[in-house]
């Protein structure tokens, strides 16, 4: 039998379904289906794509800089 840690927040599949760990009433943790959703996921639910460099530059490069970063 394989062991691995795991951690609150983290996604697990068990069998082609996904599971989020989460802390439950005794401060262990336990299994609940995922509600969790990544980014490439939420993308393609919604047949959306991530920016390019250059489309990202052109819709968002003349913000206004607080000259913080």
């Amino acid at each position: 039998m394989n062991q691995f840690k795991v951690e609150i927040g983290d996604v697990l599949e068990i069998d082609g379904r996904r599971y989020d760990v989460v802390p439950d009433k005794q401060g262990g943790a336990t299994l609940e289906p995922a509600i969790t959703m990544t980014v490439d996921e939420l993308l393609a639910a919604h047949g959306a794509r991530p920016l390019t460099a250059e489309e990202f530059e052109e819709l968002f490069g003349d913000l206004p800089s607080d000259g913080e970063g």
